[in-house]
């Protein structure tokens, strides 16, 4: 059995699958402009400095070693 070069239907459904595969490995690879991690998200990312908060338990400061 050899591949039907000349049939339309076979070069539809191999386009069809080049962009289903591109589609679903797009977000996967990695991109040089500046987007959050994942596609979905519209919460930009936290910044590096977060600051340092105190911790508490029950409302009485713990000392840090």
């Amino acid at each position: 059995m050899s591949i039907p070069w000349n049939d339309w239907q076979f070069w539809t459904a191999s386009v069809l699958a080049a962009l289903a595969l591109w589609f679903i490995v797009r977000p996967l690879l990695p991109s040089k402009r500046k987007s959050p991690k994942c596609p979905s998200c519209t919460v930009p990312q936290a910044k590096t400095g977060a600051v340092r908060t105190e911790l508490t338990v029950d409302g009485e400061r713990l000392t840090r070693p």
